[in-house]
């Protein structure tokens, strides 16, 4: 890296960790700093999050003991806590950018205060990493603290520079569905003392590929936003429509592997034909919304736009129909 190289990162990064401002804020009173301390926590998404750690905890236990063990419990927090980890880094890297169209974001970090920010994110990043030395001791599997260090370095570097993963083009989605769900699933599927399922594993292939599918127009809607600010998301790299496509078929082929993953490992659930019509409903719901932004770039915006919600609570039901899959499989091992 050139010196120069070197000076513009740490001027970023400088920039990121330091309130231009310079003047703490007064402490606001204990309520409010605990809601600013779930707004950055992107509390919303907090039925995700769920999910996301629910489905690999469920199918790595192969007994309701197991699922109600230590072990199960250190693992569903690890993947919470992994997604809030990345969310606060998120919401302090962006915040002068949300501060436009965002405001609640920025309202809570300069309510915090940026040191108060990092003071969360340094403690969550210490009980990220305790648990995974917790149940790589436990279990005997230490690549659980390598799979948690590469969550952890994706995490970063989708926020930060100098790779700024997020506005990376068609490499965002990548990150998205390895870092923010195969990646705390694949650990959750290892935090316990047998050995992988490859039918599990493809069910958590699966469940990246349809969460990260679904929330399509949430970075959809953001596409001027985004441009205005330099951040060139795959949406950006790919247009409206392409985009919507790439996650139509994402959201296909990630249910196919979730139900062919189930059938092959476990055979025939009930919570198989559940789970099926479940993505049909939604798989014609994203199909309604693609075809929507065939046409000039602002209807497809103004479709997306509209649907930027309906579509992730698809996603949130989809996700707990996975759930319910998940358990089915446990109650008929």
């Amino acid at each position: 890296m050139s010196s120069t190289s070197a000076t513009t990162l740490g001027a970023r990064l400088t920039e990121v960790f330091t309130d231009s401002r310079g003047v703490p804020p007064e402490p606001a009173p204990l309520g409010t700093r605990l809601k600013y301390a779930l707004v950055i926590r992107r509390i919303e998404f907090l039925p995700i999050h769920i999910v996301i750690g629910l489905v690999p905890t469920v199918l790595g236990a192969h007994t309701w003991g197991e699922f109600a063990s230590v072990n199960a419990i250190v693992a569903f927090l690890f993947c919470v806590t992994h997604m809030e980890m990345a969310d606060m880094l998120n919401a302090l890297a962006d915040r002068e950018l949300d501060a436009t169209y965002k405001s609640r974001q920025p309202r809570a970090i300069y309510g915090l205060g940026v040191r108060k920010v990092i003071a969360h994110i340094a403690v969550t990043t210490f009980l990220y990493f305790a648990a995974s030395v917790f149940l790589a001791a436990r279990t005997g599997h230490w690549d659980l603290i390598a799979i948690a260090f590469a969550g952890w370095l994706i995490g970063v570097q989708y926020s930060l520079p100098p790779l700024h993963l997020k506005s990376a083009g068609l490499w965002q989605l990548p990150t998205l569905q390895f870092g923010c769900v195969f990646i705390p699933g694949l650990f959750a599927l290892r935090s316990f003392e047998h050995g992988l399922e490859w039918g599990s594993v493809l069910i958590v292939i699966g469940l990246s590929l349809t969460l990260t599918g679904t929330f399509v127009t949430n970075h959809a809607e953001d596409y001027l936003e985004d441009q205005q600010f330099g951040i060139r998301t795959y949406v950006l790299a790919l247009g409206i429509n392409k985009a919507m496509r790439v996650q139509s078929t994402m959201l296909a082929l990630g249910a196919l592997l979730v139900l062919g993953g189930a059938w092959l490992e476990f055979g025939f659930t009930w919570g198989l034909i559940l789970y099926l019509v479940v993505w049909l409903v939604s798989q014609r719901f994203m199909w309604m919304i693609t075809r929507g932004t065939s046409g000039s770039f602002d209807s497809a915006l103004d479709t997306v736009r509209k649907h930027a919600l309906s579509l992730p609570y698809h996603g949130v039901v989809l996700g707990f129909t996975n759930v319910a899959l998940a358990l089915f499989v446990l109650g008929e091992r």
